[in-house]
């Protein structure tokens, strides 16, 4: 029975060392899961930075909140104001308000940094170098989180009765998409050494 379970061991083992793309997936997957019953079953917001907490999601949501702000007064041509952490929408024509978008610290993209630290955590090569990967990524993560919340404003603004379909159908995945898409460009360039073979051709 023992030498069973070991050659099956084994086999398995082989089967992943041939078969690494699926492998490299199945982590990604296996991370990603664990990470959110982790964030919600454990309520990480309210104690992750201890003290700090409030104060570092306070931080990151203005972030979001000001580049949201300056994509607003760029491209929108509806007149608004920014109070606290909601963008307020007039009608020019009789100043009445059209709409309210408030960006709260669940907007904040804390949660997917620290998705995104769990699964590089686990990505093959020096520590490192996936730290400074970790980084870089970091502010691409919330690059994209301010064009999401922009695009989510402007869902509000122009298209109400669709909003709300759209942040959790849409929106909520995007974030998904850039970290699948920041994990594969590491599988692809820089998770393993590139065999001369590879290279040449």
């Amino acid at each position: 029975m023992k030498e069973c379970i070991i050659e099956k061991g084994l086999e398995i083992k082989k089967f992943f060392k041939r078969n690494r793309p699926i492998k490299d997936l199945l982590l990604f997957v296996l991370v990603t899961i664990l990470f959110h019953f982790l964030y919600w079953e454990t309520k990480m917001n309210t104690w992750l930075f201890g003290a700090f907490t409030k104060d570092i999601f306070d931080f990151f949501t203005k972030i979001a909140f000001n580049g949201v702000v300056f994509l607003s007064s760029i491209f929108f041509d509806t007149d608004f104001e920014a109070i606290q952490s909601s963008l307020r929408f007039y009608n020019s024509s009789d100043n009445a308000i059209i709409c309210t978008m408030k960006v709260v610290n669940s907007c904040s993209g804390i949660k997917q940094i620290l998705q995104l630290f769990m699964i590089i955590l686990v990505l093959p090569n020096k520590f490192w170098k996936r730290m400074i990967y970790f980084l870089c990524t970091s502010l691409i993560v919330i690059f994209f989180n301010i064009i999401r919340i922009f695009g989510l404003t402007g869902v509000l603004l122009y298209h109400p009765d669709k909003y709300q379909f759209i942040h959790d159908w849409i929106g909520r995945p995007f974030h998904y998409i850039i970290i699948f898409l920041i994990w594969l460009i590491w599988i692809e360039f820089f998770a393993y050494k590139k065999k001369k073979a590879e290279l040449i051709s």
